[in-house]
């Protein structure tokens, strides 16, 4: 099912906001990991609804789910904010949020972020093999971080014992084993980031996860 954003078609504000999934603030360096992190800053003409359906579809091919709903839940969207001019031109803001379990795992969650940010985007006219055909045309900025989430369902958390002995067995038996999802989640961000990329045209970078020029887009890799 892809994105269905036709509710703001007619209204000048409108903002939806859900909450499941999240990620635990206090918990940052000890059971929630920034594995990757990247912006894609693009100013052109495009159609903006397929690159939606794009992203969409790869959260959906790599096995994410909506952070707010149940496995298989492709309902994304947390966020959704809209605002257009005197001269028609839209801002929107727009939150998703997509959370995968590696093999079913009880203690290991993959966690994506990804803000959209459209500026001044209209709907223009262009011509294609000798046809007319509706695209936009306007800024868009895409921020996404990637987060590694240790016991995601606080079970060792909520034990007592478990919740004494969790940082001895981590750094005694799983430390390998955390830095192998860390490293399965970055390749999983750049394939993202790959695709997005490709699909606005913009050069990657040569060699394989060097940092992108600024007026192109960042890249952060995994420690």
């Amino acid at each position: 099912m892809e994105p269905n954003f036709s509710k703001a078609l007619n209204n000048p504000l409108l903002i939806i906001i859900s909450m499941g999934a999240r990620l635990r603030p206090e918990e940052v360096g000890k059971r929630e990991f920034n594995v990757a992190k990247f912006e894609v800053d693009h100013e052109e003409v495009m159609h903006l609804k397929n690159l939606y359906k794009l992203v969409h579809a790869w959260l959906v091919d790599e096995g994410f789910s909506a952070a707010d709903g149940k496995p298989g839940d492709d309902k994304f969207e947390t966020l959704y904010l809209e605002r257009i001019n005197q001269a028609g031109m839209k801002e929107n803001h727009i939150w998703w949020r997509a959370v995968m379990i590696p093999r079913g795992n009880r203690y290991y969650r993959y966690f994506l972020k990804i803000d959209w940010q459209i500026l001044a985007m209209k709907t223009v006219e262009i011509m294609h093999k000798g046809q007319k055909f509706k695209t936009n045309k306007g800024e868009i900025i895409m921020r996404v971080e990637a987060w590694l989430q240790l016991d995601y369902r606080n079970e060792w958390e909520k034990s007592g014992l478990l919740s004494r002995l969790e940082m001895w067995f981590r750094e005694r038996h799983y430390l390998k084993e955390i830095k192998s999802y860390k490293k399965d989640l970055y390749k999983t961000a750049y394939r993202l980031h790959s695709t997005i990329k490709q699909f606005m045209n913009l050069k990657m970078p040569v060699p394989w996860g060097k940092s992108f020029h600024a007026e192109k887009g960042t890249y952060t890799s995994y420690n």
